[in-house]
């Protein structure tokens, strides 16, 4: 025993409390060993000392060694009790074990069994401090982990989830009452397979586990954490962070170096193509021919600036510094000009039609008439670029009870309805390898979406794939109340 074990023996044999402190003195080193010979005197020292073992008669004047057993108990229900039992006693030994008592030593005393059924019990002791110690630590360290924004999750060695705190809770949406007691793999799908792709370290902090971010199925949702581990005991502790976020921020300028990669690359080198043709004096090029190559440096030049126009747009709209210039606007006429427009700018495609349907009418709305012309304009071209085979593009303004709605339908390639919350994102393609030749920079839908919320409107989507799209702008109506009213005293219906 490598620390002082501390002991008492109660015996009402003064021959036999001098003997057994030398018999133990003699085959247990580190011991301190106490007397007494009398109950009541016993039960005091045990009030105040938490002994590392007990050993007393089972029959002494006043109060028996059971009664002695059952107050120790009440006292200190940790310390293992020894009982001295007498020739012919067995009837006692058994209700002391029934009763709580580590063991019996039968007299004429064993002095070798003695010492060492007291050093199991002195051990017992220690090792029961021990698992005090560290449960009083982790209930400290539970306390802590209630503070920390950080989710911290406890998996014992069979799988179950024994600590969930309340920054796991938040970050997932999981109450302790889901997780706790249940089977990792039960509240995470695929957690086998992911499991071995988190590093675990053997201590926290530096030197250990570095985090890594995986995917964790949560009800449905796929949240990306940034997580490691940290062996303990018989399990592993994990810390994770939400960096779902972040990953879709990460993904979002991938998006954007592709797409504008993609998207100045042609331009570019059609210019530079036009340019270079120009300028070679080996080559005697008419005036028409000359026309055709400033034509494509004009064309792609305009091209590039829509471009820029659009992500300078973007971050305009996602910092929100947009400021609109809200007027009356009338949908009818406004809709048939950029439809005239949409057939001159694709007069090259002999294979669409667009047309305009309905009556101009009179439905007004309060809008910025320039940005609402550009959403109609994004809403066409998307219409032609997704119609690859060709078709009818359909531009439609229906006045209803409250509202008035712009629908723009086109028979293309339609979208999956997983796709569909999607396209209005930034850099979202539904053709994003443009395996059917569909190019584009990704942000006419969003820059769409946010143009009609900024004017109190909505825009939503219909489709089916292979069987076209229907995009629909609704707007709120704008009613006049008299005819010598001016615009900017009308009054919403």
């Amino acid at each position: 025993m490598s620390e002082t074990a501390r002991i008492l023996i109660v015996d009402d044999d003064q021959a036999l409390l001098e003997a057994l402190p030398q018999t133990l003195r003699l085959r247990l080193a580190g011991i301190q060993i106490d007397t007494c010979d009398n109950a009541a005197e016993a039960l005091e020292r045990v009030a105040q000392v938490d002994y590392d073992a007990v050993v007393t008669d089972i029959k002494m004047p006043g109060k028996d060694g059971l009664a002695v057993l059952r107050e120790i108990k009440e006292l200190r229900p940790e310390t293992p009790t020894l009982l001295i039992t007498g020739h012919g006693e067995h009837d006692l030994a058994v209700q002391a074990l029934r009763g709580g008592a580590y063991d019996f030593v039968q007299k004429p005393i064993d002095r070798d069994y003695f010492a060492a059924s007291l050093e199991r019990a002195i051990e017992l002791r220690r090792l029961g401090r021990q698992v005090e110690e560290q449960r009083l630590a982790l209930e400290r360290h539970a306390r802590v982990l209630e503070h920390v924004d950080n989710g911290v999750l406890l998996v014992d060695g069979t799988g179950i989830v024994c600590h969930w705190n309340p920054g796991a809770a938040a970050i997932t949406g999981l109450a302790p009452a889901d997780v706790l007691g249940r089977a990792a793999v039960e509240v995470f799908p695929r957690w086998n397979e992911l499991e071995p792709l988190i590093p675990v370290g053997e201590r926290p902090g530096p030197g250990g586990a570095t985090a890594r971010a995986i995917p964790l199925e949560v009800d449905n949702r796929e949240l990306w954490l940034s997580i490691s581990g940290v062996l303990f005991g018989d399990g592993v502790v994990y810390a994770f962070r939400d960096v779902t976020q972040e990953r879709t921020l990460d993904e979002l300028k991938d998006d954007f170096v592709a797409t504008v990669s993609h998207e100045l690359r042609t331009p570019l080198a059609a210019i530079y193509g036009a340019a270079e043709t120009l300028r070679r004096e080996d080559l005697a090029l008419d005036g028409a021919v000359k026309g055709k190559l400033l034509a494509i440096i004009s064309v792609e030049c305009e091209r590039l600036t829509r471009i820029a126009g659009d992500i300078l747009l973007a971050n305009t709209l996602s910092s929100n510094r947009l400021k609109l210039d809200e007027r009356h606007v009338e949908l009818g006429p406004l809709a048939r000009d950029v439809v005239e427009e949409m057939r001159a700018a694709f007069a090259d495609r002999a294979d669409i039609e667009i047309e305009f349907v309905g009556e101009d009418g009179s439905a007004s709305v309060l809008a910025d008439e320039n940005r609402l012309r550009q959403v109609l304009i994004n809403l066409v071209e998307n219409a032609v670029k997704y119609s690859p085979n060709g078709g009818h593009v359909e531009v439609e303004v229906e006045q209803l009870p409250s509202s008035v709605r712009i629908a723009v339908r086109d028979q293309g390639i339609g979208i999956r309805s997983a796709e569909q919350q999607r396209v209005f994102g930034k850099f979202y393609r539904v053709d994003p390898h443009l395996s059917r030749g569909v190019g584009g920079s990704g942000l006419g839908l969003y820059i769409s979406r946010e143009l009609v919320r900024r004017m109190h409107g909505r825009i939503s989507l219909a489709s089916r794939e292979g069987a076209g799209s229907t995009f629909y702008v609704d707007l709120p109506l704008v009613r006049v109340a008299a005819a010598t009213t001016r615009p900017e005293q009308a009054v919403a219906g």
